[in-house]
């Protein structure tokens, strides 16, 4: 038997923590949005998406994403056009079409019935979350959010799980942090956070990466549920 699959639920059951999650790819099925949001903005300029642009934009917030693209790609918009082109096309479908990955919304309210504090850590907009957590009927379920709007760093380093659990009273001892992407694993683990991976369609090998850079991992949150 895999010795890091999963021991998150017996982790939560013997501690008095906190968990973060990450929002896009951890709980929120919205790879897709951005997989066309990409595809489309560099073939409108006659090029494809380089080969590590998703893996380096994934951990940026969006106006360094945007800074990012306009410098690495000589891209002749503003960062301003180019956040505001990326917007109008993912805002309509966070508010009319994502939807949380299978047994996250059962998941959250188990941990909130448990009376385990909740945080989102995310690098996502509070425009493209919120109204997703509101449709689902979980936005009660979160007691502190953290994301762009908060001064910190991407996620290849830890600031936005450090400031997640300094807001829910916490500190990296005691808190659980869930995330798909490779360098938020990283940074997550390097700061002493007990860290699950999350699988969200990651190419093999680099799932592989991600489990074993991982404390535990997950292939969806049925695993995690109470057996009644």
């Amino acid at each position: 038997m895999d010795k890091k699959k999963i021991i998150a639920h017996q982790y939560l059951s013997n501690l008095p923590i906190i968990v973060a999650f990450d929002f896009d790819g951890t709980i929120a099925n919205s790879r897709y949005v951005w997989q066309k949001v990409d595809v489309d903005f560099f073939a409108k300029r006659g090029m494809e998406i380089p080969h590590d642009y998703v893996e380096a934009i994934s951990v940026m917030s969006f106006y360094n994403g945007a800074v990012y693209t306009k410098e690495k790609y000589n891209i002749k918009e503003s960062v301003e056009e180019i956040m505001n082109e990326w917007n109008s096309q993912a805002l309509h479908e966070y508010k009319e079409n994502v939807v949380l990955k299978p047994f996250v919304k059962e998941y959250l309210r188990e941990l909130k019935d448990k009376g385990y504090k909740i945080g989102l850590a995310t690098a996502a907009l509070h425009d493209y979350y919120v109204p997703v957590l509101e449709r689902e009927g979980v936005l009660d379920c979160f007691d502190v959010f953290t994301d762009t709007r908060d001064d910190a760093r991407d996620k290849s380093f830890p600031d936005i799980y450090l400031l997640c659990a300094e807001k829910l009273g916490s500190d990296n001892n005691n808190s659980l942090v869930f995330e798909d992407v490779l360098k938020g694993v990283k940074s997550s683990v390097s700061a002493g956070f007990n860290t699950t991976a999350v699988y969200d369609n990651q190419p093999e090998n680099q799932w592989e990466i991600i489990k074993n850079t991982a404390n535990n991992h997950i292939m969806d949150f049925s695993e995690l549920l109470h057996k009644k």
